[in-house]
């Protein structure tokens, strides 16, 4: 166990200083005053620079000495979240990211691994309130002259990184309890005395809060025109209002900002979406917002490169490192999920197919060939992981040209939102207001996919039945869709699902092949002691409980 300090007492104690930006300190004290920093030549620019710099690449949790694979930034929550599920299996006899899917025990408040969303979390709102302060809009004043566009920014990031702890914090969904408690909110003006005693928002209080910061971020937004998708403008802050109304189900905004984020973007053709050169590694016409490891990004040249979403998440490397492709740690789709993907859908080519397992070595080679140039490779990795390779994806794919450059092939861009998942909140706020809208919507984006595919196909009997056949299937299409890329904890607990892991030939591990009717309590992630402890306010969630042994098989 880790001793720990307060997470929201540190994001406020700790000023952040690019003292090498610095050209004049006071001259009569050598100290350096908080003005002087705000006011420092290109300080502020590069404040703003780093607010989306550090979604990716560094170490934020426990530093390079330390090495942990799940420290490589934004991204490396997309599968702390996914693997809760039943989407994605962390297979293999090296995997990190096994506590987020079975030692479920190990997420309670004493432990120091749930640090990790406090630390990197608050770290990144510390650099927006840092950059709204300093841009001299603290409690929501009109900032500084020229630097309304970096404020924007700050406020778009702090509403992103607040919905997605509200979201993995909350016990109860909104729709369930609008009073239910969220998340504690730390802002620029939030002094170190009241988070001694700051309470968790409920939901109304953090919409509130949340949509007050994207109308900031898209008044002052409104004239920004970026060059790539690796920073903010206003299509990013339409995207977050979407999420954010869909989680509040208010269908009539979230369609309409749907609607307005997808503007000037179009859907990932086949040949994108299964390029063996640039497949999810590369910003094309449909990435609305994304992040790029680089080659001097600490995650890359510290420890073999291995701390990284490259070495997770890509299967193919032609060297010796590699969790995924080398160290026996792949993470592989459901079976049942790939079993219910239809042949005429282009996304079923992103997974190995299971009856690749029983053929013989050379049949293997063979069979892999339609995935991969690097077939024999591949049955490397099936023999470090013990498992597969039925179920290994081919989705993320490392650099163009790469494969056999130690580090480099892990210099890719990771997509954090795409106009199909703005298709997808399109069709079901407009089917939830009107069904037969939606379901004409959710068709024409189906049929991009499936040329065959016909209304009501996935609706399968899941544990949860409150939910309607339409949202059944959008919910599919979510799962398969946006598959290994963070939102599948999300859709669970705001649709009420539960998960289904135990069921005949399943390639879920055992002893965490878990059946559980409702959402199940390990998804409402737990504060770290030391958090309540220094905030009398806080009232902390139950601690998480692992299942007694495998379930019976479901049938579905």
């Amino acid at each position: 166990m880790k001793k720990i300090f307060s997470v929201t007492m540190a994001a406020l104690l700790g000023t952040t200083l690019l003292t090498s930006c610095l050209e004049k300190i006071d001259p009569q004290t050598s100290t350096v005053t908080e003005e002087q920093v705000a006011n420092a030549p290109g300080v502020f620019d590069k404040f703003v620079a780093t607010l989306t710099s550090s979604l990716c690449g560094e170490f934020l949790y426990a530093g390079a000495s330390n090495a942990r694979v799940y420290d490589h930034g934004y991204p490396a929550f997309f599968l702390t979240r996914d693997v809760e599920g039943q989407d994605i299996v962390p297979v293999g006899t090296n995997n990190w990211f096994d506590t987020w899917y079975q030692d479920f025990t190990n997420l309670a408040p004493g432990w120091a691994v749930t640090q990790l969303p406090w630390t990197v979390y608050y770290g990144w709102i510390k650099g927006c309130n840092d950059v709204i302060s300093m841009g001299g809009a603290s409690g929501y004043a009109t900032p500084t002259e020229g630097r309304e566009t970096g404020v924007g920014m700050a406020y778009a990031l702090r509403a992103m990184f607040y919905l997605d702890l509200c979201r993995m914090y909350s016990a109860k969904p909104y729709y369930q309890d609008h009073n239910a408690a969220t998340m504690v909110k730390i802002t620029e003006a939030t002094s170190v005395e009241e988070t001694r005693n700051n309470p968790r928002m409920t939901w109304d209080e953090a919409f509130e809060f949340i949509l007050k910061d994207l109308d900031e971020a898209e008044k002052y937004l409104a004239n920004y025109k970026r060059t790539d998708v690796y920073t903010v403008d206003t299509t990013v802050v339409f995207g977050l209002k979407a999420r954010a109304y869909l989680e509040k189900q208010d269908w009539a905004n979230a369609e309409k900002y749907a609607k307005k984020a997808m503007e000037n973007y179009s859907m990932m053709t086949p040949a994108e979406y299964l390029s063996r050169d640039y497949g999810f590694n590369s910003p094309n016409n449909a990435w609305i917002f994304g992040i790029t490891f680089k080659d001097k990004d600490p995650n890359i040249l510290e420890n073999d490169g291995d701390s990284s979403w490259g070495s997770v998440m890509t299967m193919e490397n032609g060297f010796d490192c590699g969790y995924a492709a080398n160290y026996g740690g792949p993470n592989v789709i459901d079976r049942h999920l790939y079993e219910t993907i239809p042949a005429t859908d282009f996304r079923k080519q992103m997974f190995v197919d299971f009856a690749i397992d029983d053929m013989s070595e050379d049949e293997q080679i063979e069979a892999l060939a339609a995935y991969t140039d690097h077939a024999e490779q591949i049955l490397n990795s099936v023999k470090a992981a013990e498992y597969g390779p039925g179920g290994f994806e081919f989705k993320f794919r490392p650099q163009a040209g790469m494969y056999a450059t130690k580090y480099t092939a892990w210099v890719i861009a990771v997509p954090l939102m795409r106009v199909e998942e703005m298709k997808l909140i399109e069709a079901e706020a407009a089917g939830m207001q009107d069904e037969a809208r939606g379901i004409q919507l959710l068709t024409a984006f189906a049929q991009t996919r499936d040329a065959s595919y016909t209304y009501g196909t996935h609706n399968e009997a899941y544990y949860n039945t409150a939910n309607s056949l339409f949202q059944n299937e959008i919910w599919w299409q979510r799962r398969v869709e946006l598959w290994g890329e963070g939102f599948a904890t999300y859709d669970i607990k705001r649709l009420g699902k539960g998960i289904i892991r135990s069921y005949a030939r399943t390639n879920h591990v055992e002893n965490s092949r878990f059946n559980v009717e409702t959402t199940p309590g390990w998804m409402n992630w737990c504060f770290v002691g030391t958090e309540a402890d220094n905030n009398k306010g806080l009232v902390n969630n139950p601690d998480p409980i692992r299942p007694d042994g495998d379930s019976k098989e479901y049938v579905w």
